[in-house]
């Protein structure tokens, strides 16, 4: 090939392919029109740029029109795959063999060239090609489809010869612990209208168990004999050997007549299993009776010392579950990690000591507050690693719990269930069913007060005693108890000022007080209280309540508050405690009063300059 403006040869030999139409025949030619290579003999100079080639409303991919009409053959360079001179595919391939690219393939080896050239070269017979690759391509999905189904139809034949359905009318229900028997009672109260059992068909068990492994419970009924899998089960609710068909086919070589058998494991998915109870004529008895067995045991522990004391277990422990869960839930409410696997074991001993005294309801208020003094904590202190948050909130319910524990008169206030986040159907069951209480307000003290008397002990016939001294005593006229006048310390009202005043003075004078101060001294004023009033004297419960109702109003109002403006309002809302301590007319109401021991014990540690404890609030 001649040369010109200083371009170096170099030959391409331009083939034109038989019975191609001119237009592309001109496409071709003006694409491949090379002027020579540069001085440096490193790129190609051509005497057309691609974007200035008329493709005569063909589209702009000019390399595909070019090789429909054409085959460029760069002399000397040969095909890596069929070993044959090189067809250019494109421009740039030229690029790649100046540059001494050697993996280059030529136009007829390229993997999509050919059939993409095809559609500009004879439109038709494309178009033929294509359907006729549809077909194939359908006739093959359809084949494939096939033998999925009769896969599929294999599963469900294993498991119809796996779970055969039996009844057993005749054999005795299982005899099971409280806990187990409250689990079975749970489950068969849920059954469908057919008597089938799963979990999966009831949104309202998605929390079952109070301790939130739910598919524990269902396999230990299982194991225990209470339910049996019902053939009807889902495929996917079993264990495979092999698990999906793409895996069966890749297995048998991609032969759709050569897949293997389907093979059961010895696993489970217990949550997406259908069950069925077993004893009964059929399954609708079966679950009926099963009911009725199953409340008249556990109702009759409630009459039996011996299991009742297994019930007084029972309702501690889901107590406890019930607290952990809703710990765990606040946590993530609050953006907190949950607590580690290692410390869990602290979190459990804190809910259940707490447990053994106080309702769920209070166990709620205690959970509540050590999250919400956690999230407090994370915003005040943002570089500190959130795993401390969850530490430090942790530490805070274990103090918590040391001191509702230690004080029954603190931390009065019951929670309700939140609707977000119901208790767990078992716990529920428990409750409503079983016991007949209100589920967030029954302590074990509650149950522990209808403990059935023991039977009493068999004994020898005696002689009846005298009726004469008993009639003696009878006719003997008791002597009238006197009750002790009450006396009352004499309160000055100098020292009890209005509450609105105490806030004001607090208002003026910031710098003297800190909220800090405040949640520190409330156990100084009840010591206080105590000191003043005895403990059987009526002012002394009302002063201590009066304390505790502040404290729950400081917490509460923390939360959506400065601290600052947290406690001003907590003695603003003293006022609302208005029963008179003292004698007439010299009476002072007990908000009043409480405040003015707050505000009395801050300036006592102020003089005489004792420290402030450090609490876990900040």
């Amino acid at each position: 090939m001649s040369t010109s403006d200083g371009a170096q040869d170099f030959e391409l030999d331009v083939r034109i392919l038989d019975d191609t139409a001119s237009y592309l025949v001109d496409i071709a030619r003006r694409y491949w029109d090379l002027r020579g290579l540069d001085e440096a003999g490193a790129y190609p100079l051509w005497r057309t740029p691609v974007r200035d080639i008329d493709t005569n409303g063909w589209g702009g991919r000019h390399h595909l029109l070019a090789a429909a009409a054409s085959r460029a053959v760069a002399k000397g360079y040969f095909c890596p795959a069929c070993e044959e001179e090189l067809s250019l595919p494109n421009r740039t391939a030229l690029n790649q063999i100046l540059a001494g690219n050697a993996r280059v393939v030529c136009a007829d080896c390229h993997p999509t060239l050919t059939e993409e050239a095809e559609e500009y070269r004879d439109p038709d017979a494309a178009a033929l090609r294509r359907a006729e690759r549809r077909r194939e391509r359908q006739s093959l999905n359809e084949a494939y489809a096939d033998a999925e189904e009769r896969w599929i139809k294999a599963h469900r034949e294993t498991l119809q010869n796996e779970f055969t359905l039996r009844h057993h009318p005749e054999e005795a229900f299982p005899e099971l612990d409280v806990r187990s028997e409250l689990a079975a009672l749970t489950v068969v109260r849920n059954a469908t209208e057919d008597g089938i059992i799963n979990i999966r068909d009831h949104p309202e068990l998605s929390s079952l168990s109070p301790d939130g492994v739910d598919k524990t419970v269902m396999e230990s009924l299982r194991r225990q004999g209470v339910l049996h899998v019902h053939p009807s089960t889902a495929v996917g609710s079993q264990v495979w050997r092999i698990g999906a068909f793409s895996d069966a086919v890749a297995e048998a070589g991609g032969d759709l007549d050569d897949i293997a058998a389907p093979e059961l494991v010895d696993s489970y998915y217990p949550l997406t299993t259908r069950f069925y109870v077993p004893y009964g004529e059929d399954i609708r008895t079966a679950v009926a009776s099963a009911d009725t067995r199953l409340l008249r045991r556990l109702t009759g522990a409630l009459t039996d010392p011996r299991r009742f004391s297994a019930l007084e277990t029972l309702l501690v422990e889901v107590i406890t579950d019930e607290a952990v869960r809703y710990f765990d839930h606040k946590l993530k409410e609050h953006h907190l990690p949950e607590v580690p696997a290692g410390r869990r074991v602290r979190l459990r001993e804190a809910a259940d000591r707490l447990a053994q005294v106080r309702c769920l309801g209070q166990l709620y208020f205690a959970v509540w507050a050590a999250t919400r003094n956690a999230a407090a904590a994370a915003q005040r202190n943002p570089r500190a690693p959130i795993t401390n948050m969850t530490e430090h909130g942790l530490k805070r319910f274990e103090d918590l719990s040391q001191e509702m524990v230690r004080d029954d008169t603190k931390y009065t206030r019951v929670f309700k269930e939140e609707t977000g986040f119901p208790l767990s159907v078992m716990t529920r069951t428990l409750f409503h069913t079983v016991l007949d209480m209100h589920p967030m307000e029954t302590g074990l003290d509650r149950l522990k007060a209808m403990r059935p008397a023991p039977p009493a002990p068999a004994r020898k016939e005696a002689a009846e005693p005298d009726p004469a001294p008993a009639r003696k005593r009878a006719e003997a006229k008791p002597e009238p108890d006197l009750e002790p006048e009450l006396v009352h310390p004499e309160l000055e009202e100098k020292e009890f000022p209005f509450v609105q005043l105490q806030v004001r003075q607090l208002a003026a004078v910031p710098e003297s007080w800190s909220p800090h101060d405040f949640t520190t001294v409330f156990q100084t004023v009840r010591e206080d209280i105590s000191l003043v009033w005895d403990a059987d004297h009526p002012s002394n419960s009302t002063l201590q309540a009066a304390t505790g109702a502040l404290e729950m109003h400081l917490l509460q109002l923390g939360t959506y508050l400065r601290e600052r403006e947290a406690v001003l309002a907590m003695v603003l809302a003293a006022d609302l405690y208005r029963e008179l301590i003292g004698a007439r007319p010299n009476a002072v109401p007990a908000g009043r009063v409480v405040v003015g021991l707050l505000v009395e014990a801050l300036s006592r540690r102020e003089r005489t300059g004792q420290p402030i404890e450090a609490d876990d609030d900040e």
